[in-house]
């Protein structure tokens, strides 16, 4: 029997998926975990060095860029013990000559069972079609202390975490699961994740969040998910992450989505420019953005839209017209300021590395950003995009967001838009990656 201590430090505001799917699949075979979410729990640096001294495997969670970042800092500071370290999950990759640990990426329950059974890490990602158990979240704190819903009377409700899906059937250019997953999709199961709803329903959880890259990448599966948990448990409400590109193709699903209880979409709008949209390999164009807004406004569900507004192919007037396709469609409150200062990452198997080389806009590789630098040919976009995350991070508001763009881009504002503020259903904590 192995000892095994699984960390997460960062999982958007949920509940780890990353720790209860793996501790489930490592209980199976026998195997004793202990588990720490660094997100919510304060632990002591000395206390986290004795429990990771004690372990046999120390796992480290790094579903994405920002977890990773913070993953390298727990292993920093578990010296000597780089041999028993393993990080698993997309951004994985990142680490893999870092001297740190092992990476395992792709589908990483299994390999840590493996490890755990004695095995060396794959070197390269590997993927399975085995059936999932359902996750074992009794080792985790309660889900009281995750990110909550708020629905639109701005009630605060407990919210749970389920995947139905892991990998991803598009290969988006600056997705962290194209250089992984590579257009594979897998589905976890559909009894599996109705137990795992089911279970999280009955500590408390009012509010589901189906976190698949793309809940409509399989579209029967989705609905007969929400159909059956819809009809378990009344009241129950939800929300999905889904494409532009898949809102249009299935849009005959959107009312029966509402009526069973899909109160908002998260949805990657990435940019209102075409040319962008088109080497980020979106599957959608511009005009194809209202499309979205209408249908979902016409279904009753709220759109909740990501975009990533720096990148080496954004002009200064790409920019503009962003902040006034939010301001005009009356997006601001939809639209935290962090979204409008996101500049694009480029870990090192980016399939956009090589394009921005080739333009000339490729710096150098941080080794601990864990992405390649790059800069602007016009200097005033990534004087802006400092600015703009600075506002952010002092809580600034849209208005000041835009005036700074005026400023910096020097154009003269346009008229302001006056829309009722009214508040729609979302979680506590902002998406980020």
């Amino acid at each position: 029997m192995t000892q095994v201590l699984l960390i997460s430090t960062y999982e958007q505001g949920h509940q780890p998926l990353s720790i209860a799917a793996p501790a489930a699949a490592l209980k199976a075979a026998g195997h004793q975990i202990r588990a720490i979410d660094l997100a919510v729990e304060s632990v002591q640096s000395e206390v986290l060095i004795a429990q990771a001294s004690d372990a046999d495997l120390i796992a480290i969670s790094t579903p994405m860029h920002t977890a990773a970042r913070l993953g390298t800092r727990i292993a920093r500071t578990l010296t000597g013990m780089s041999d028993k370290i393993a990080f698993y999950g997309l951004a994985a990759n990142s680490l893999r000559d870092s001297g740190l640990g092992a990476a395992i990426s792709g589908d990483t329950d299994l390999q840590l069972v493996a490890m755990a059974n004695g095995e060396s890490p794959s070197t390269v990602p590997l993927f399975d079609r085995e059936s999932r158990l359902i996750p074992d979240r009794s080792i985790l704190p309660s889900i009281d202390q995750y990110a909550r819903y708020r629905d639109a009377s701005g009630v605060s409700h407990l919210s749970g975490y389920v995947e139905s899906t892991r990998g991803c059937a598009h290969r988006c250019t600056h997705c962290p699961l194209t250089p992984i997953y590579a257009g594979r999709l897998r589905l976890n199961g559909a009894e599996t994740v109705l137990a795992d709803i089911d279970q999280q329903v009955v500590v408390g959880a009012e509010h589901i969040t189906f976190g698949d890259p793309d809940f409509l990448n399989a579209p029967d599966q989705a609905m007969h998910l929400l159909r059956e948990s819809a009809g378990n448990h009344p009241g129950l409400t939800f929300d999905a992450t889904i494409k532009v590109e898949h809102l249009i193709e299935h849009q005959q699903l959107l009312p029966e989505m509402a009526e069973l209880g899909v109160s908002f979409i998260v949805s990657a709008f990435e940019s209102v420019d075409d040319q962008l949209l088109e080497v980020l390999d979106k599957g959608h164009t511009a005009a194809d953005l209202d499309t979205a807004l209408q249908l979902t406004d016409h279904a009753g569900i709220a759109i909740r839209p990501t975009w990533l507004p720096f990148t080496p192919w954004t002009s200064a007037q790409d920019y503009l017209d962003l902040l006034k396709f939010v301001e005009t469609r009356h997006l601001v409150d939809l639209t935290p300021p962090v979204q409008l200062g996101l500049r694009l990452l480029a870990p090192a198997n980016s399939p956009l590395v090589e394009p921005m080389r080739d333009m000339g806009s490729l710096v150098d590789y941080d080794i601990d950003g864990l992405t390649w630098q790059w800069r602007h040919k016009n200097p005033r976009m990534d004087d802006l995009q400092s600015q703009i995350a600075s506002i952010a991070e002092r809580s600034g508001t849209f208005a000041d967001i835009k005036a700074v763009a005026c400023e910096t881009l020097g154009v003269n504002p346009w008229p302001n838009v006056e829309a009722l503020h009214v508040h729609r259903p979302g979680l506590t904590e902002d998406w980020f990656c």
